[in-house]
């Protein structure tokens, strides 16, 4: 009983100063840039001394937006990830879209830790503007009413954030690791965990808040 009072008075010393510390409502949209190798090949590079060449190219990184919504301790984020694809001698610009959903906690009003988890599906959009949703499988659907098979299909990612606070502005570093988890198969819940940490990639962020 005491070991369950102290670890509940823990989380409430740990909760209680970011929940009073934290605007009602937070709306931060910016830029981020992702390193588009694993942190497992970028050790493996590291060791092979190739590193230094493996950084300096280009294509190597992912660009794209971020988008965050915070409501106290919760938190909806939305990172989406531009790249090119070539389909049957069809040239689709590609957006790789991850919608997170978890907790954000501020720290003395420096700095924002976060943990979400969500699914990762692609938007394909042809020259003529057509668009194609794409789930995990590869699977596409041409029908926002369809939506739903791409999203509840798709595999869910892992994506831990810490921001620092330069006043309306944040500037921090993301790591997001990928699953074979799907809501389509929420009763294969190994499958959460299957993924080794040292597969996610690292990324950074620079916001502005706008509320």
């Amino acid at each position: 009983m005491k070991k369950r009072f102290l670890v509940l008075l823990i989380v409430v010393c740990v909760l209680l100063p970011a929940t009073l510390s934290a605007a009602l409502v937070d709306l931060s949209i910016g830029a981020t840039a992702r390193y588009d190798k694993s942190f497992a090949e970028v050790q493996t590079s590291i060791d092979d001394e190739t590193y230094g060449d493996e950084l300096a190219k280009i294509e190597n990184y992912a660009f794209g937006a971020d988008v965050r919504v915070k409501l106290l301790l919760a938190e909806v984020d939305l990172v989406g990830m531009f790249g090119n694809k070539t389909i049957s001698g069809v040239d689709y610009t590609t957006i790789s879209v991850l919608t997170s959903a978890g907790i954000s906690l501020d720290i003395l009003n420096i700095a924002r830790l976060g943990f979400g988890m969500g699914p990762r599906f692609n938007v394909m959009i042809d020259p003529d503007g057509n668009t194609v949703i794409e789930d995990s499988s590869g699977t596409g659907v041409d029908s926002m009413d369809r939506f739903s098979e791409a999203f509840i299909n798709s595999p869910v990612a892992y994506r831990a954030t810490a921001d620092f606070k330069l006043g309306n502005m944040m500037v921090g570093l993301n790591y997001t690791v990928d699953t074979a988890y799907t809501f389509n198969n929420a009763a294969d819940v190994q499958n959460l965990f299957d993924a080794p940490l040292d597969s996610g990639k690292v990324g950074v962020s620079f916001l502005f808040s706008l509320i």
